[in-house]
């Protein structure tokens, strides 16, 4: 019985798992970082734009942050709430026996998400191709 099998030779392979690592070491974790922080803004600031307003203590704790880092790992990005600031934010938005909820934060995320998700792909995809070049 003869040997059967298939040779398939891939030109430009070498090159390319050069280019994948070099664009590995070369993106900083600050630059992504920045890029998620980015999105997350887009979200405290519909949240901003929902909140109601009495006293603008509320407001003024909405914050869009990055993460704590980990080694070299990049930290993610968030939207939250300064609970020291504003402790009754979470009243506010779920509401309580005396007081109907007001909801501003998870709208703001169900109205953005799709926009925030759009825009860090393509950030992402432009710092990529920057360092490809």
């Amino acid at each position: 019985m003869g040997k059967s099998g298939m040779w398939v030779q891939v030109e430009g392979l070498d090159e390319a798992v050069r280019r994948v690592r070099s664009l590995t070491s070369s993106l900083e974790a600050k630059e992504v970082e920045q890029v998620l922080v980015k999105g997350m803004r887009v979200v405290r600031d519909e949240a901003k734009q929902r909140v109601p307003v009495r006293t603008g203590l509320l407001k003024s704790a909405i914050k869009a942050r990055i993460g704590k880092r980990r080694g070299k790992f990049v930290a993610g990005a968030f939207s939250a709430v300064d609970f020291k600031k504003a402790p009754h934010a979470y009243l506010v938005e779920y509401g309580t026996r005396h007081s109907r909820a007001k909801p501003y934060f998870r709208p703001a995320w169900d109205t953005k998400k799709d926009e925030v998700k759009k825009q860090i792909e393509d950030d992402l995809r432009a710092l990529i191709e920057g360092r490809l070049r």
